[in-house]
């Protein structure tokens, strides 16, 4: 059922009285006199046009107004707005500013859109015509592609949940979130569009990726389900971006590496950053967000382990040996962010050291 208002409009005598003496000339524009923080946003960098940093230079409207815990504002008003009384709330949940903060979000949110590509037109899908794969060599390509579809679309639901939970005072980080959605929904298709291209087809869905994802879209906090996505597997998607170029034979699947890793290293950067503040923030949560990716490293361990992964890697790699090596600078740089984050040396506690000895030994 719809919200229901808390009175019938149509029938409401005073609003329908009010509106005829608006009508008949009786302006009361006590509105015009509720601007209280008035401000001079310009561009700091004209070739950059005014930015979201630019007009959050403001302690009245800039996150320096929000408080750790929001209590005075729960309904659908922009931050710095006049709130009259008797606002609906919206029922948001997720009202602490560390929950969901991170300084780099602004700059994020300005990128995914400078740096916007469409797979339509951008991708020089033409030279797949003369490209010279082997019969096996699509298939494997075409079962990677599966999988990133997969990855893409999780990377849009797990922004997706908790978006419309956030308080509107962390207008910012929506806005960030929202590119996050957008920007995996193109990836989603551009992948999509690569598997079918020509005579193409979708490979097979792998089992141990899906217990993966669903590990890290179950997550039970913001928090921790930033840790899980952003962190760890986009540490991963981004290293997968790397390897998909470096072994591309054509300009198609260049262009698709080298803006896999440059969408996904912004999921990364926000990642960081927003655990590294949660963190100094609430250092006592240190442990849950360990705890966590304890369990969700599992689930990578078993998709990197699987067939639909690692067996089409070998085949695009040349080799096994080429696949080791790719797992273990992912995996190394994943450390080096958790340790950027605050999180210690996690290759202590982590399976993924153990799983990658027995590949390498």
């Amino acid at each position: 059922m719809a919200y229901i208002a808390p009175k019938d409009f149509s029938q409401d005598a005073n609003l329908i009285a009010e509106v005829m003496r608006v009508m008949g000339g009786d302006l009361d524009l006590s509105w015009m006199k509720d601007h209280p923080h008035p401000i001079a946003a310009r561009p700091k960098q004209a070739r950059r046009g005014l930015t979201l940093d630019d007009i959050n230079d403001d302690p009245n409207y800039g996150p320096q107004a929000i408080p750790e815990i929001v209590r005075h504002n729960f309904s659908m008003a922009p931050r710095g707005a006049v709130l009259p009384a008797g606002l609906p709330s919206l029922g948001y949940r997720v009202n602490r500013k560390s929950d969901v903060w991170a300084d780099s979000a602004t700059a994020l949110f300005e990128e995914s859109k400078s740096r916007r590509w469409a797979p339509a037109r951008n991708v020089p899908w033409e030279v797949l015509d003369t490209a010279t794969h082997s019969d096996d060599e699509a298939r494997a390509i075409h079962q990677l592609c599966t999988g990133l579809i997969s990855i893409s679309l999780v990377a849009a639901d797990v922004p997706s949940r908790w978006v419309w939970l956030m308080n509107q005072e962390f207008h910012e980080i929506k806005y960030w979130m929202c590119a996050q959605m957008f920007d995996a929904a193109r990836l989603a298709e551009a992948f999509r569009k690569r598997a079918l291209y020509g005579h193409g087809s979708l490979g097979r869905d792998s089992r141990e990726l899906g217990d993966f994802l669903k590990m890290v879209i179950d997550s039970e906090t913001y928090p921790l389900a930033s840790a899980s996505s952003n962190l760890l597997l986009f540490s991963f998607v981004q290293g997968l971006g790397r390897h998909y170029e470096f072994v591309a034979s054509n300009a198609a699947d260049t262009y698709l590496g080298t803006r896999l890793v440059q969408d996904a290293s912004r999921f990364v950067a926000y990642g960081v950053d927003h655990i590294r503040s949660f963190l100094r923030a609430r250092p006592a949560e240190i442990e849950l967000v360990n705890e966590h990716l304890d369990l969700v490293e599992n689930g990578l361990i078993g998709y990197l382990g699987s067939r639909e992964l690692i067996e089409p890697l070998i085949l695009l790699s040349g080799g096994f040996d080429a696949v080791a090596a790719f797992y273990r600078r992912s995996v190394d740089e994943y450390f080096e962010r958790c340790a950027a984050a605050g999180l210690g040396a996690r290759e202590n506690r982590s399976p993924l050291p153990s799983f990658l000895k027995l590949l390498e030994d």
